[in-house]
């Protein structure tokens, strides 16, 4: 090597390790950061190789096609398994026992495979025994339901056993890969190798799973575990149920799948001291609704008016879990959001749709109104407003159905009774308008629109039927008298928008007292509906001259004080 050479590979490596040093001090905060006054480098370890004989590390890409091809390569393990479970059946060569045997050497054999490569690969290396655990499932199951070589005892015994060494199995390998691969193929290999997987076993043999997996994540220290699980007991139990006639067994059974991974859950929290976070929380509320749902549906087949009592006691039992890991964490946790929406939903389902008697749920709007209207309210916090987003869509499409009930039975002419509600109803919007009036700001003006609007139309309609059956003057009548009414409590109140809008229901009942009632009555009583038309619409074009002249004035001290009673 000559002189020149020398000094340029010398003056080449002085360069990288002034780049590696620099590169060091950028990053105080990371473990590989040494302090300058410190030597940072060994004159032995720091020269390169030449380029020729580096090793360069496999790129992201790479690993990743090693992932897919290592999942395919299980995927063709396990769909052996099932065809040399499945082939006495086709052919007959192999006594079913032999078979039996064959597909256990072969998950015996994937399971030493995958430690043999443990070493050099572990993430890899950890497929092969998940597809041996997902083999020993398929050759118990087969042994049970196709060959009927074992009872039933035994088999839920083995399924006990294969789990508890899928448990044992991960002590071992401790990666994460391991028992997500083993749940997915545990739950879905049954159907998809159609080993007659809608059987009572299959249920038992799909809980049995979910007790494993669960206990499974707690040592894995993964909701991604508990959230695959969850999804796939759920929905496998639920798709052997629907072809079972034993409502009773399938509802117990999905039962148990929730208390298990809600005891997961909370036992994970209370194990690694990690309550579960908003985020996290919004990916189990479609495990909740899934679970909701069926489970509804096979209770009510049993008995409907016991469903949404257990209905609720489900979210009794959410909230008191969230209850007791609160009072464990000592402060507000991200899983507030999930409970509030499962409650809020299980509720208005089993108590409003379900429990509530026809009678009742019109009285319903008129309690919600009332509680809008003086109950202390104050600026909600972003945080607060998504915690209740829910809630309030809840009561706000109940609100809107049961004011359309109203005006569909007014409409129909029903009894009395729906007269009564829809008045009360009436007082209890205006009550709300009244109380909020100076709540709606310039970029609320649409709801106080909105709130008037409910209220005219829900007095047009109440009123009519009220009146209608002592003549259409009456019904004329009251129509006028309550838009005076509005006109001259807004004059009072200085409420332009007030008065305006009643200009509607004034123009409609003048309307009818003149083009309808004048001219079919007989003359004294058109004289009188004239002059009744008149002075309303004279009295009410007084009172817009006088609104017309005002300024924009602030509302009253004493409306600001009654809003924020």
């Amino acid at each position: 090597m000559t002189p020149d050479s020398l000094d340029k590979r010398l003056a080449l490596i002085e360069e990288r390790l002034s780049a590696l040093e620099s590169r060091a001090r950028e990053t105080p905060n990371s473990p590989h950061a040494l302090p300058d006054s410190e030597e940072i480098w060994d004159e032995e370890d720091t020269i390169p190789a030449p380029l020729g004989e580096q090793t360069p590390s496999a790129s992201l890409g790479e690993k990743s096609l090693g992932n897919w091809l290592g999942i395919v390569a299980i995927i063709c393990f396990i769909l052996a398994a099932g065809f040399i479970v499945k082939l006495s059946i086709d052919t007959g060569w192999l006594t079913p026992l032999r078979q039996l045997g064959l597909a256990a050497l072969l998950g015996f054999s994937l399971i030493g495979t995958g430690f043999k490569l443990m070493s050099s690969e572990r993430e890899y290396a950890a497929l092969l025994p998940a597809s041996g655990i997902i083999v020993f499932h398929l050759t118990n199951f087969a042994a049970y339901q196709i060959h009927s070589l074992i009872s039933l005892e035994v088999a839920l015994g083995l399924v006990s056993a294969i789990s508890g060494f899928c448990i044992f199995l991960y002590t071992r390998i401790r990666h994460d890969i391991y028992p997500i691969v083993a749940s997915a193929g545990a739950y879905l290999s049954p159907f998809i190798l159609d080993l007659h997987p809608n059987t009572d076993f299959s249920l038992y043999y799909y809980l049995l799973c979910s007790v494993a997996f669960a206990s499974i994540s707690v040592f894995v220290k993964s909701r991604t575990l508990t959230l695959v699980s969850s999804y796939l007991s759920l929905m496998m139990t639920a798709l052997a149920g629907f072809s079972l006639h034993h409502d009773s067994l399938v509802a117990l059974i999905l039962g148990l799948h929730f208390l298990v991974f809600t005891t997961g859950v909370y036992c994970y929290s209370r194990e690694h001291g990690t309550a579960l976070r908003e985020d996290e929380s919004y990916s189990f509320m479609p495990v909740l609704l899934i679970f909701y749902a069926v489970e509804y549906y096979f209770v009510d087949r049993i008995s409907p008016q016991i469903a949404p009592y257990i209905s609720l006691c489900f979210s009794a039992l959410l909230t008191g879990l969230y209850i007791s890991s609160r009072a464990y964490f000592n402060e507000r946790l991200g899983s507030r959001t999930l409970i509030v929406a499962f409650v809020t939903l299980s509720a208005f389902h089993a108590v409003y749709l379900e429990l509530s008697s026809p009678e009742l749920k019109p009285w319903l709007f008129v309690a919600l109104m009332l509680g809008v209207a003086f109950f202390p309210t104050a600026h909600a916090s972003p945080s607060t407003a998504r915690l209740y987003a829910i809630p309030l869509l809840a009561l706000t499409v109940l609100a809107i159905n049961e004011y359309a009930t109203m005006l569909y039975h007014l409409r129909m002419g029903s009894s009395l009774s729906w007269v009564t509600v829809s008045l009360a109803a009436l007082a209890s919007l205006w009550a709300v308008i009244v109380r909020h009036r100076t709540r709606f700001g310039s970029d609320q003006e649409g709801y106080y629109y909105l709130l008037l609007g409910a209220a005219h139309l829900l007095a047009v309609v109440g009123f009519y039927r009220l009146t209608e059956d002592t003549g259409s003057l009456a019904v004329s009548a009251s129509w006028l008298f309550y838009s005076v009414g509005v006109m001259g409590f807004s004059f009072v109140r200085k409420d332009a928008v007030m008065a305006k809008s009643a200009l509607f229901v004034l123009a409609f009942a003048a309307g009818k007292a003149l083009l309808y009632d004048a001219a079919s009555a007989p003359t004294i009583v058109r004289i009188l509906c004239l002059l009744l038309t008149g002075a309303a619409l004279y009295g009410c074009g007084f009172l817009m001259k006088k609104i017309g002249r005002w300024e924009k004035v602030p509302a009253p001290s004493g409306m600001a004080a009654d809003s924020n009673s």
